[in-house]
Formats: structure tokens, C-alpha cells, sequence
């Protein structure tokens, strides 16, 4: 197998190449309500239906990402469905947007999308992944913009990626009790109805669905960070006095300290991220517990733009080992020209057995697609542990079947009876050692890859033991 050359400096300076979604989806269109027919359903017996949820438990799924930012007719739908499933996609993830369930008014609807689960479930026969994506649209009465992250100039998170979406403040108490609450209702309902037919849960906060700060500029400096932000230092420090000493300031009082610039790496820079990463990290383990109040066998998955790459520092990843301490599932969004393989295995190495590993591939229009590039990172992320790879971005077109011979052959090699040995790290495997405050000031994985690539020479893995010195 070809590996992929090393990552070169430039793969994420256009951070526009790192968006998940490149392009609005159609319109609804006025067709039939999109209920199940009982003919249809006779498609699948109840045997073939428990079998359904029994494969859930099965450790590989190649899946096709669905977005929904303005609900889709149903015959399109089904029509995207029918294909990927005629290639071979053995699951299907389908996005949800919180204002298309839950409007301004609170008032929530979930029919739209069980209708799609009920096709994809009841009549393909095929496991669905949800996602739920927080980045509401702007303007809504559901968010004030005292509730909406903002820029270091004081620009709300407003991002105009298919319309207006806004990011809530994950220090804003008001707007993460509304989210967690709606999360939670939201599981409920479709645990309820489709049980283990249901692979995982997936809450997304940026306009880029990811599950971390959006990576376009610096966030969070909303008045609820900025207090919460000095209130730590206060609760931390306990007098001004030592908060100087420690940071070499000169702050009269609490109430003084301006949250640096997130490429600070100075004493205070590092207490600032580490305040973004707790902010970030206690959202997150909210919807993963209020998830697992009301569907305990379920899983939860965090979707992450990259923990190594140049934005890490504004995605507030660099430390994802501990922002998945109660995730099921780990997945990451690699550009074309990435190294899967130090990729995988840096994720991998630091990551406990129970979490498992998801690759993104991230397309059509990204910097240097290729079908040898999408075939490499498929390949290489299920040869180094992944259990779940998906497409994003693809609608059924000409850019579709451009690649599907490299889906099929993905799909031929990994998810069949007898696929290739996982090459696994050892306790033989050489080792790497890799500071992340050393990454965070460097701002590029450039060196650590270069290192990690030299060693790659005389063994199939390196083990890559990341020391968090954060603290």
C-alpha cells in the first residue's frame, strides 16, 4: 500500500479546506409525507430487523453522510439511500439541526427524521448514526446573543455556511441548559422508537458540525467566558498577588485580567486554553451524561477537525484524550494530504480500548483531492484500528461516481469476511515522544511527523506517547 506523503505545512492554512460542509443541500420540495407503506415494510421481516440491531455490534461501518440543512423532499432522500446502499455503505449518519426539531417557540416536531429512519432502518435494513447539530440558525428567539460565542474583536459566532449559524457559549449557562435539555429529549425519543438500529449519538456545536471551537477565528471571549475566565483565576490563585507572580502581570484585581489572544503561550496563555478546554470538556460530559440518564446502552461520539493540525490551538483539541474521558466514539475530519498513518496512530496511542476510532473523508472540493488520496486515507484508517469511516459532502452526482470505485474498493477490502490483519501498536513498538505544550507553541505538527516518519522506516507503527503538560 502507498503511503501518503508527509504533511506539508501548508495543508491548513486555507482553513475554508477544513469545513465539513461545502455546499447548501436542495430545498424541500412538496412531495408525499414520506411515511413507511406497509409494502414497504414487508421489504424486511422482524428476523432481518433484529438481525439489524444485532450488527450494530459489528466492528466496521462505512457510512454516508446525509445533511439535512434545509430538510430534503423524500424521494431525494430515498434516492441518495437506495445508491449508497447499491455501492455498499453499510450505515447511513443523517444530520438534524436543532431548529428544524425544536423551533423558537420550543414547540418540537420529530417527524420529519423518523420518517428517514424509518426507511433507512424499516426498509433498507441499515443502521443510522444521528447527529444533532447545536449551531442554530442566527436570529431565532431560542438564542440571545448574550448566549452566542464571540470573536476576540466581539464579533458574535455567526457563520454564514449554508445561512446564518450561530455557536452558542459553552460558558453560558442558560444556553447549555437549553441544549443539554433538548439533547436529552432527543435521545429519548429515538432510543424509544429504534434502539440499538441507532450506532451512535453525535453532538455538533460549529457551523463545521464538529463537536470543539470553530476554527475559523478565535472564540470564546462572550461576557460569560470572559467572567467565568477571571472567576477561575480567582477561585485558582485565591489574591492577585500570586495570579502576577505566577503570570509575571501587574493586574490590580480580578476584575482587570483581559482573556489573551488563543496563540498566547505564555503563562497566562496556557491558563486561558486550559479555561476554553474546561468550558469545552463540561459540555460536553453534560450531553454524555444526560445521554446516558435515558439510553445507557447507547453511545456518544465527538467529532473532531483534527487534535494535531495548525487550527488545533483554535479547535481547543490539542488535549482530546481528556475531552473524550466519557465518549464512546472519536472521529476525525483528515484533509487529503494529511499523514493518516502518524494520524492514526498519535490518535490511537493515547486513546483507552473501550474508545473507538472514526475517520471523516472530508469532500469533493477539498485542496488536493484525489481518488489515490481518498483511497489512502480509507485504507490506511482501517489497517491502523478505525471501526467507522464515513463520506461527507458527497451528494449523488457526478463527483459521486467519480469515486465509487474507490468506496467499493474500500468497501471489498475492510467489510468483508476476511479482511487484512490490523496492524497493531505493541509493546514492541517503538515509541515517540511528543510534548503538547511543545505542539501548542509550534503551532504545526511539521517536526513530530518528520520524526514520526524516520521511525516508520524500520517498523509498521509508532507508538506515540503524548505527554499532557498543560497543567
Amino acid at each position: 500500500m502507498k503511503k501518503l506523503i508527509t504533511v506539508i505545512v501548508l495543508f491548513c492554512f486555507v482553513l475554508p479546506l477544513l469545513c465539513c460542509c461545502d455546499r447548501p443541500a436542495p430545498e424541500t420540495t412538496d412531495e408525499s409525507s414520506g411515511t413507511v407503506t406497509e409494502a414497504e415494510t414487508e421489504a424486511v421481516t422482524a428476523a432481518e430487523t433484529e438481525e439489524i440491531k444485532q450488527d450494530t455490534e459489528m466492528k466496521r461501518y462505512f457510512i454516508f453522510r446525509i445533511w439535512n440543512f434545509r430538510l430534503r423532499g423524500t424521494a431525494e432522500f430515498r434516492s441518495i439511500v437506495d445508491t449508497v446502499a447499491d455501492t455498499g455503505f453499510n450505515a447511513i449518519k443523517i444530520h438534524m439541526p436543532w431548529h428544524l426539531i425544536q423551533d423558537e417557540n420550543g414547540i418540537i416536531d420529530y417527524s420529519p427524521f423518523d420518517e428517514m429512519l424509518d426507511y433507512v432502518i424499516n426498509v433498507k435494513g441499515l443502521p443510522v448514526a444521528v447527529s444533532i447539530d447545536f449551531a442554530r440558525r442566527y436570529g431565532d428567539k431560542m438564542l440571545s446573543d448574550d448566549e452566542i460565542q464571540r470573536d476576540v474583536s466581539g464579533n458574535l459566532c455567526v457563520g454564514d455556511v449554508y445561512y446564518k449559524r450561530a455557536t452558542l457559549s459553552f460558558a453560558s449557562d442558560s444556553a447549555t441548559e437549553k441544549a443539554v435539555a433538548f439533547y436529552k429529549d432527543a435521545v429519548a425519543h429515538f432510543d424509544g422508537k429504534y434502539g440499538k438500529s441507532i450506532l451512535f449519538y453525535l453532538p455538533a456545536f460549529t457551523p463545521y458540525c464538529e463537536t470543539e471551537y470553530w476554527c475559523t477565528t478565535q472564540y470564546d471571549y462572550s461576557d460569560a467566558a470572559i467572567g467565568k475566565f477571571r472567576s477561575s483565576l480567582s477561585e485558582k490563585y485565591g489574591s492577585i498577588d500570586k495570579l502576577n507572580e505566577a503570570t509575571k502581570k501587574n493586574y490590580a484585581s480580578f476584575d482587570e485580567v483581559e482573556a489573551p489572544a488563543c496563540t498566547a503561550t505564555d503563562a497566562l496563555g496556557i491558563l486561558w486554553y486550559n479555561f476554553r478546554h474546561a468550558m469545552l470538556k463540561n459540555f460536553i460530559d453534560r450531553l454524555a451524561a444526560a445521554q446516558k440518564a435515558v439510553a445507557p446502552d447507547s453511545r456518544i461520539t465527538i467529532q473532531l477537525g483534527s487534535v494535531f493540525d495548525e487550527a488545533s490551538y483554535l479547535r481547543c483539541t490539542y488535549r482530546f484524550a481528556d475531552l473524550c474521558e466519557n465518549a464512546d466514539i472519536v472521529w476525525f475530519d483528515d484533509a487529503p494530504l494529511y499523514d493518516h498513518n502518524f494520524s492514526m496512530d498519535y490518535v490511537r496511542s493515547s486513546l483507552p480500548e473501550n474508545v473507538l476510532i472514526a475517520q471523516e473523508i472530508d469532500g469533493p472540493r477539498q485542496y488536493a483531492a484525489s481518488e489515490d488520496a481518498y483511497l489512502n486515507q480509507g485504507l490506511i484508517s482501517y489497517q491502523r484500528g478505525a471501526a467507522f469511516l464515513s463520506i461527507a459532502n458527497w451528494d449523488i452526482d457526478d463527483y459521486y461516481f467519480q469515486y465509487e470505485d474507490e468506496w467499493k474498493q474500500i468497501i471489498s477490502t475492510w467489510l468483508c469476511d476476511g479482511p487484512p490483519e490490523v496492524i497493531e501498536i505493541t509493546a514492541d513498538t517503538p515509541t515517540q515522544k511528543i510534548s503538547l505544550k511543545d505542539m501548542f507553541k509550534r503551532k504545526s505538527p511539521s517536526s513530530f511527523i518528520s520524526k514520526y516518519n524516520k521511525a516508520l522506516k524500520n517498523s509498521d507503527a509508532v507508538k506515540i506517547v503524548v505527554e499532557d503538560d498543560f497543567e
